[in-house]
């Protein structure tokens, strides 16, 4: 005997139309909570300042005028600034070129380089940071002895015209695997008839790889940049971490996030910390726009 149902009636279907909103409900309450609520407190706290004569007051954008102005904030802007021209474009150049060798089935074992890759990722930052400190330190650096070794004396990677470098390198070396992953993980999402048929029209691995792979993961490269600019402004542990092994070449304002980070310790100013975390906040914005535009413009002779 076959058994059939009947269709839901509409006071079941008004019944279970909640179901979604329940099971998004936890999500939703620790989002308010958790990110929301701090954001507005944060952005109502940039809008005040607190003197020792008259207490709290309304200032409006004068907290944002005065980080305007500021030559300290500037110059850890410009710093950071530098920092992400030279090394977001690196990590993520070298990110792909991994990821796509290992797609390409150029190399044996490709389950172990991935390992291998994703292994710095999975060290604490701080962890790491202190690590390459010692890796870095003039009187114990095997980076040192080598130098010395050909000829260069002296050689002081936490020197202020180095120690941007130095704190480049710790980001590349974590950084790199985590990117590799998610390209990685694009690449395999490919259907396998595509390079089916760039074999057949006579392409290579390395043709089949810049013309046809990285295309086709626009979207998730454009993700990763957006990522990559996020963590570059949020730039914080390394340089604190590495401060106390070099003070002079790391000062408080070595980055807008330092900055703010030393005057909510030492000087209290927090609305005015808050009035810097917001205009960073909106750099990230910018910059996030400006690019997804750039890489979702139209392609010239597109119709």
């Amino acid at each position: 005997m076959t058994i059939t149902h009947a269709p839901p009636t509409a006071a079941r279907r008004q019944k279970g139309r909640w179901i979604p909103y329940v099971l998004v409900a936890p999500f939703l309450l620790a989002l308010a909570v958790f990110i929301l609520g701090p954001l507005l407190i944060s952005m109502v706290n940039s809008l005040f300042v607190e003197r020792l004569i008259g207490g709290i007051t309304f200032v409006g954008l004068e907290n944002y005028a005065r980080a305007l102005t500021d030559a300290n904030f500037w110059e850890g802007f410009g710093r950071l600034l530098l920092y992400g021209v030279i090394f977001t474009p690196l990590t993520i150049g070298l990110s792909l070129l991994i990821a796509v060798v290992v797609d390409s089935g150029a190399v044996r074992g490709s389950g172990f380089y991935r390992a291998l890759y994703f292994i710095p990722y999975a060290i604490p930052g701080v962890v790491a940071t202190l690590m390459w400190g010692f890796l870095y330190g003039p009187t114990i650096s095997p980076f040192t002895d080598m130098a010395e070794a050909v000829g260069l004396e002296g050689l002081n990677l936490l020197s202020p015209q180095f120690v941007l470098f130095a704190i480049g390198n710790i980001g590349i070396w974590a950084f790199v695997g985590y990117n590799v992953m998610i390209f990685y993980a694009a690449l395999r999402a490919i259907p396998e008839e595509i390079y089916e048929a760039a074999i057949l029209d006579g392409a290579g691995r390395w043709r089949i790889g810049f013309s046809i792979k990285l295309p086709m993961i626009k979207p998730v490269i454009t993700m990763v940049v957006i990522f990559s600019i996020i963590g570059t402004v949020q730039l914080l542990t390394e340089p604190l971490v590495l401060q106390p092994l070099q003070p002079r070449s790391i000062e408080d304002n070595f980055t807008p996030n330092m900055y703010a980070y030393s005057l909510a310790a030492g000087g209290q100013q927090l609305n005015y910390v808050a009035a810097i975390s917001f205009f960073m906040g909106l750099v990230v914005v910018a910059l996030s726009v400006v690019y997804s535009k750039f890489m979702n413009r139209p392609e010239k002779g597109a119709s």
